[in-house]
């Protein structure tokens, strides 16, 4: 496509040539072994499927169907595979692994999981989540047809207050380069929110896609309104967008408040923020104040929504 920039290209590049050579992909022999990294992959699909056909692992794996058949053959004559015509359908053969065959896939599967785990190894638990949502969100934009795994909403659960501030600051500075301003003015709200904390009047809930936290709501009560819940920390992964999740975690919340009996409902956002506001609008928020500057985004304006739920 034309309007794709040469630097990502370059850098997609570059980083399929970085990655080809850390998990040595590229070697005569992939993790030691005889075989190269397609013919693991051929084992790997038939080990999954036992009695697959080479059409369906070509269709997994990409395979260009003259060389997974040059493939086929080399593994047969390795003693790994074995044909058998099937009995629905003479011209169509089914692949099994021999018992020679299941012990390599069993040494590469081993290696394969040895080699991830020294690689993974070397970070630390906040780092492994960030390359997990990493991970996500490449497949998520690049496969579009890609299972997904199920989205879902729960309560709170000790250390995700800590998992918002932290997504809040990362966030909010890399896709929206907000200041550093942003980060003590989220961090100011937190004691409160947890020394004040009445599970019948408060409440925080944490989106997950695949049990992986990609998301955030929370209602609190405050002095200054009484009758009044104050909506905090509306948050939504970029992987998880598009999905309906930040939908659900706004209805999550209006619900609770209902249930509470609170009057209404308003929430501090930023002028720049579109898709949230959009969502905020069709929700039934209108907009009740505007500042003429924000703090951490001097190019837009601090916001002020509400939501009358009763009279």
């Amino acid at each position: 496509m034309d309007d794709v920039g040469t630097h990502l290209i370059a850098t997609f590049r570059q980083f399929n040539r970085f990655y080809t050579t850390l998990i040595g992909s590229l070697s005569r022999g992939y993790l030691e072994t005889e075989y190269t990294l397609q013919e693991a992959r051929v084992i790997f699909e038939v080990a999954s499927r036992p009695g697959c056909t080479a059409r369906e692992v070509q269709l997994r794996a990409g395979f260009d169907q003259g060389y997974l058949s040059r493939l086929v053959t080399r593994l047969t004559h390795a003693g790994a595979l074995r044909r058998i015509t099937s009995p629905d359908d003479h011209r169509e053969q089914k692949l099994f692994l021999t018992k020679a065959g299941q012990q390599t896939f069993k040494t590469l599967d081993e290696r394969a999981d040895n080699q991830a785990r020294q690689l993974l190894g070397r970070l630390s638990p906040d780092e492994m989540e960030e390359l997990e949502r990493g991970f996500e969100t490449v497949r998520s934009l690049l496969d579009r047809d890609a299972s997904t795994d199920v989205i879902g909403i729960r309560g709170q659960r000790a250390g995700d207050l800590g998992w918002v501030f932290q997504r809040h600051a990362v966030v909010y500075r890399g896709e929206f380069r907000y200041s550093d301003l942003f980060e003590p003015y989220v961090c100011e709200g937190l004691a409160p929110f947890l020394k004040n904390y009445n599970p019948k009047r408060d409440g925080l809930w944490i989106g997950e896609i695949g049990g992986r936290r990609v998301g955030s709501v929370a209602v609190q009560h405050v002095s200054n309104r009484a009758e009044w819940a104050k909506l905090r920390w509306f948050l939504v992964e970029r992987e998880a967008r598009g999905k309906g999740l930040g939908s659900s975690l706004l209805d999550t919340a209006i619900t609770f408040c209902k249930k509470a009996r609170y009057k209404g409902i308003f929430l501090w956002t930023v002028s720049d923020l579109s898709a949230a506001r959009r969502l905020y609008e069709r929700t039934g928020f209108t907009l009740a104040e505007e500042t003429k500057s924000c703090p951490w985004a001097p190019w837009a304006h601090e916001q002020r929504w509400e939501l009358r739920l009763r009279a």
